[in-house]
């Protein structure tokens, strides 16, 4: 038995247990908290030595973590178990073996077992004592502890809440929702997370996988592969939400961290249906392409009208482009400012000529991404350039045939006189009357012909006045019916009753219509139908002539306006007919225009503006 000078207390000191309580709530790691209960309880207790040491779960020994009274003592030394150690973990009950006494502590993961020893064995009393003071600091350690746990708990927490966008941290069998995230889903304080909050409505593609299982991110937990989702969720209070964010992986669990875009969303939304909107309405044809992998994106109605191929057939593709001409340069016009003429080939194998113009739309990264091509279809440019041509030789033609006419019709009047006093003389049936009749003949074909030169140069001027040209077709189509200039031929007309007025001559427009039917007539030599229609198209009144016969070769079709061709020349045709109405037309402010099917007849178009209410 030692000396009572050296025995244990039977209770602490209250200041030195005061002390010892702050020194070890003090420690700002469990380690030094350790080692401030080894120092403490070693003078509260007399011992000679006192040690601290940890034991994992499952595990067959120690590691020292905190001794007092020892010197040399090295911390991390491992420290076998015996029977009273592990039935002290396993039970929670203190131990006394002879001059030592161990007591156990209880953390989360692991235990922790006091051991205090003398050099004399302990009296029942003293063991006893000192089995108490050593539970009154075990107590302190396991407050410490728990303090230690609420207070990073307390300091998570506010970190937690003081982020503005909503976070939720899960294990894989807990979640932490921080009050952002409450606040969006509308999840009141205490009340737990509910899977069907995150359902798995789609905004575009498949999202993110949040919902396996009742845990979110228990993909990127069993995967470890970050991810980030916008898709549609309830609210607790039935919002319909759209929540966009990412989902990280963290060590034995995952961060999902989102926001509320419900508005912004929204205002994506219309801001895509209105450019779309705008883009599909541009009357000039629009394409968006990839700059790096020339892909076809996106194209506008205008772009389906003019190459007649449908969307399915044109997003996706690559150069060549089944619209381009096959003679078309396959590397121009994919240079960012670039203005190239092409010829598109129509799905339906129509030629169109066009230029596109190319504007780079750079990315994120200042690179040009995107490539729009603005197509403006030239054909009517081309159709106004050639009139323009036509007009200039119309106009030049018409001067040199006037001074023609003139010069021819003088000699041929003396000619067809004396040929008529000739003819009077000479013996009917005889040679001599025969050959005159000849050239009376020639001479009167002459004289046609330099008739249609003076219309052509439209010298005999007729006033003009206010005429319905319902009216003026009305007559023209009675005036052929009456003859037998229909023969074979079915001809139907038809009028929308507007009796719109037009300025003109009258018996110039009746002019246009004879020769739009004769030629209509003259295309079906074996029969057919001439239908002529008349009808009001906002300011112009607009007349056309169709028929049903072979139609006109592409190469004819545009030079048929051209004064002296024809394709009738054995049949007496002077190539003045069309060019003379189209001069008609031209004088009057109007247009007159062709338009052929091989195979389904041909139209001409006559349109002149509506004659004003001042006019009338």
């Amino acid at each position: 038995m030692r000396p009572s000078t050296t025995a244990p207390p039977t209770a602490g000191n209250p200041g030195d247990l005061i002390d010892a309580a702050l020194a070890v709530n003090a420690a700002p790691t469990l380690g030094e908290a350790f080692r401030a209960l080894a120092e403490s309880g070693l003078r509260l207790l007399g011992a000679d030595r006192l040690a601290v040491s940890l034991w994992q779960d499952d595990s067959g020994q120690g590691t020292l973590v905190a001794a007092a009274g020892s010197p040399g003592t090295e911390l991390g030394l491992p420290v076998p178990a015996d029977g009273l150690i592990t039935s002290a973990l396993a039970t929670g009950t203190p131990y006394v073996e002879g001059a030592a006494v161990g007591v156990p502590l209880d953390f989360d993961r692991c235990g922790a077992l006091i051991r205090a020893s003398w050099q004399t064995e302990l009296e029942a009393g003293e063991a006893a004592d000192a089995v108490a003071l050593l539970q009154t600091l075990a107590g302190l350690t396991t407050l410490t502890e728990r303090t230690r746990r609420e207070r990073g708990q307390t300091h998570f927490d506010v970190v937690l809440n003081g982020v503005a966008d909503g976070v939720i941290v899960t294990d894989g069998t807990s979640v932490t929702l921080n009050d952002t995230a409450r606040a969006i889903l509308a999840l009141p304080p205490g009340v737990p997370y509910q899977t069907s909050l995150f359902n798995p409505r789609t905004l575009d593609g498949e999202p993110y996988d949040l919902v396996s299982d009742a845990i979110p991110g228990t993909r990127v937990i069993e995967t470890g592969e970050p991810g980030r989702f916008r898709i549609r969720a309830t609210a607790l209070d039935g919002r319909e939400l759209v929540i966009d964010g990412s989902v990280s992986p963290v060590a034995g669990g995952a961060v999902i961290v989102f926001r509320d875009v419900t508005d912004e969303h929204a205002r994506e939304v219309l801001n895509e249906h209105t450019l779309y909107a705008l883009f599909n309405s541009l009357p000039i044809a629009l394409t968006v392409g990839s700059a790096r992998r020339r892909e076809m994106l996106s194209v506008n109605e205008a772009f389906l009208d003019l190459t007649g191929f449908e969307r399915d057939e044109v997003l996706g593709v690559r150069p060549p482009f089944p619209w381009w001409d096959p003679d078309e340069d396959e590397t121009a016009g994919f240079e960012p400012g670039s203005v190239v003429h092409r010829v598109f080939r129509r799905k339906d194998g129509r030629a169109v000529p066009v230029e596109v113009a190319s504007h780079g739309v750079p990315g994120d990264d200042g690179e040009i991404e995107l490539l729009l091509g603005m197509i403006t279809d030239l054909t009517e440019k081309h159709r106004l350039d050639q009139q323009l041509v036509q007009s200039g030789k119309l106009a030049a033609i018409g001067e040199l045939a006037a001074g023609v006419a003139h010069e021819i019709n003088n000699p041929l009047f003396a000619i067809l006189g004396l040929n008529e006093f000739l003819l009077k003389e000479a013996e009917p049936g005889s040679k001599a009357h025969q050959r005159l009749e000849l050239i009376q003949q020639t001479g009167l074909e002459i004289k046609e012909i330099v008739r249609a030169l003076l219309d052509f140069a439209r010298e005999n001027a007729e006033e003009r006045h206010v005429v319905p040209l319902e009216d003026v077709v009305h007559s023209t189509v009675d005036l052929v019916r009456r003859t037998n200039a229909h023969k074979g031929v079915e001809l139907v007309d038809h009028y929308d009753g507007s009796g719109a007025l037009v300025i003109g001559s009258p018996n110039q427009l009746k002019q246009i219509f004879l020769n739009l039917i004769g030629n209509a007539r003259q295309a079906m030599p074996n029969g057919g139908t001439v239908q002529v229609d008349v009808r009001r198209e906002r300011d112009h009144v607009v007349a056309s002539v169709s028929d049903d016969g072979p139609g006109i070769e592409p190469y004819v079709l545009d030079r048929i306006f051209e004064p002296f061709y024809t394709t009738k020349r054995h049949n007496g045709g002077t190539g003045l007919g069309l060019s003379v109405s189209l001069g008609i037309a031209e004088a009057h402010g109007g247009s007159l225009t062709a338009s052929s099917e091989l195979g389904r007849g041909s139209t001409f178009t006559l349109r002149l503006p509506v004659a004003r209410e001042e006019d009338v």
